[in-house]
């Protein structure tokens, strides 16, 4: 058998000293797309495409959305996705740093250091860094409100203000604290809290709600939309749910009733008539107030539901029905008839609630320990970068609670670990120590894009942080706010430990991949298909691209259609 891709399929191929200038040069142009919204004094970007526009200064997000054709950057986009899906922080800083680990690199090769001996003194420097980071820490409580609010204050960067800096940190700790098991080891339940958002208001009009919120619009959920009034408060009310669509049965051989009299019209009206008032029955007699069903109501029989006082809600999405489910203690069935006392569940208030334009169903009980954030903003893309920023200091809490530890923020920690890199060196033998100075000069790239972004200069900034260092102030920082070096960690400026050796590791790991590579060979067709010469019996070959997926991620990222690339 003939392999996928024969040497007539390479339409291109670079090697040595060429591959690495093209991979590094695109590795670091990536870096410089989002180094300016690294930190509090970060700028936002700007992406339109496709007749839509995204306003965020969220590392990992921006890369979403990036068209990213050369191999390179791919590695290092694939790197930001994968520090904030995992901590929901760190994105920005371990791409920025990514690139000056590449940036650091390429003259050493260039004086004649192998690729070999850069990545081997980049990964003992990775792992002396992370060892040090440990030590720097200081024990964390993951039940001490102001760690946590410092914490998450950190992370919330960009348009904020302090006092909606302080209302969001405060808000999402709350909504933290709410996914806690009991037991005291950290241990959450995510799916006990849910996010949503409606435009409109100011961001400290969001609050948290002690039960389970649905948005009728955004989920694809409708209220029944008929004219008899419903009201907006029910008391006490009996919940069923029924998994599917809510419909009269019909003849499944027939397509259509077919009525040719008024005599044959009127017996199907009187038939659809007893049908619907045998379901009404069954759901006067177990008490029903409300009706939701996973798919669609009958139009008729939704008005029926009306007129008797039965709030109906249907297409409710799957994860909806299960949130549901855990807040009443309904349980779901297929068919109305199905329905029995132990299927039917119950809250102590259910309420309809109108906000920028949506329509929110709350489900309250105090039995329950379904909570839900609801945020406000305007315009709406405000709101949802705070829906962003919500969710990823969320996961930012639940890795501090595993492992409670903190380190100083505003680059005082990449300073410190870079004066201690510096001072063991010497200590190495090899030529590999080269590549340990030169990891700390990279390391160093971050207190100085924060100080530049906040209209310091950089360079006076990085010595003042080595002065301080070198006299052992391992606390000493970039305050952004203050626009200057000091104590960030009187100023509560924290990271979690988990969060800084994840950085690290990624960078490092993302910047070792792309100075591994000597060539670069571009193929006819994508990778894994057959190559022209594997025509099956009909004689088509399969070396064609069909166009699948997308370079940032596969088919399921899209990128919207946005035409910002990446590219050399």
């Amino acid at each position: 058998m003939s392999p996928a891709h024969t040497i007539a399929d390479v339409s291109e191929e670079i090697d040595g000293d060429d591959a690495l200038t093209h991979n590094v040069s695109a590795g670091a142009a990536l870096a410089d797309v989002v180094r300016t919204t690294l930190g509090p004094a970060g700028n936002d970007k700007m992406v339109v495409g496709d007749g839509e526009v995204l306003v965020t200064n969220d590392g990992s997000h921006i890369v979403d959305q990036l068209d990213v054709e050369a191999p390179a950057a791919r590695i290092v986009a694939d790197l930001a996705r994968a520090q904030g899906g995992a901590l929901g922080d760190g994105a920005t800083s371990a791409i920025v740093l990514a690139g000056a680990l590449l940036r650091e690199a390429e003259p050493l090769i260039e004086d004649g250091l192998h690729p070999t001996t850069v990545v081997n003194g980049y990964a003992a420097a990775s792992r002396r860094a992370r060892d040090r980071a440990a030590e720097l820490a200081d024990p964390g409580d993951a039940d001490d409100g102001d760690a946590l609010r410092d914490v998450v204050a950190t992370a919330v960067t960009g348009r904020w203000d302090a006092e909606r800096t302080a209302f969001l940190a405060d808000l999402i700790v709350r909504g933290y604290r709410s996914t806690l098991v009991d037991g005291g080891d950290g241990a959450t339940r995510s799916e006990r809290l849910t996010i949503q958002h409606a435009p409109g208001g100011a961001t400290t009009d969001s609050e948290l709600i002690d039960g389970l919120v649905v948005d009728t619009d955004r989920s694809s959920t409708s209220l029944s939309d008929v004219p008899t009034e419903l009201p907006d408060r029910l008391s006490d009310p009996r919940i069923a749910i029924v998994d599917d669509e809510i419909a009269l049965e019909r003849d499944g051989s027939a397509a259509r009733v077919s009525v040719e009299t008024a005599d044959q019209r009127r017996r199907l009206r009187e038939f659809e008539s007893a049908e619907y008032d045998r379901l009404l029955a069954t759901l006067r007699e177990l008490d029903v107030d409300v009706l939701l069903s996973q798919k669609s109501i009958d139009d008729r029989f939704r008005s029926l539901l009306a007129r008797a006082g039965i709030v109906s809600v249907e297409r409710t999405r799957q994860d909806e029905i299960h949130k549901i489910e855990r807040a009443t203690g309904a349980a779901p069935v297929m068919r109305i008839e199905d329905l029995t006392p132990e299927t039917v569940g119950r809250a102590d208030l259910l309420e309809r609630r109108s906000l920028g334009g949506s329509t929110f169903v709350i489900v309250r009980d105090a039995a329950s320990t379904q909570t839900s954030l609801l945020l406000r903003g305007s315009p709406e893309h405000v709101v949802e970068e705070t829906e962003r920023i919500v969710a990823d200091g969320l996961r930012l809490l639940e890795g501090f609670g595993e492992r409670p530890a903190l380190l100083p923020g505003g680059g005082a920690t990449e300073a410190a670990i870079a004066h201690d890199l510096r001072r063991w060196s010497p200590t190495i033998r090899t030529r590999e120590q080269l590549a340990v100075d030169r990891f700390a000069d990279a390391l160093e790239t971050i207190p100085a894009t924060l100080a530049r972004n906040a209209g310091a200069d950089a360079l006076e900034t990085t010595l003042e942080l080595r002065r301080r260092h070198d006299a052992g102030d391992r606390t000493a920082g970039f305050d952004a706010t203050a626009g200057a070096v000091t104590d960030v960690l009187s100023a509560g400026i924290v990271e979690p430990l988990p969060l800084k050796t994840r950085i690290v590791s990624n960078a490092t790991q993302a910047a070792c991949s792309i100075l591994r590579i000597d060539g670069i060979i571009r193929i006819a067709g994508s990778i894994g298909e057959a190559g022209p010469h594997d025509a099956d019996d009909h004689g088509h070959g399969h070396g064609h691209n069909h166009g699948h997926g997308h370079a940032t991620g596969g088919p399921e990222r899209s990128t919207h259609g946005y035409p910002w690339a990446i590219g050399h």
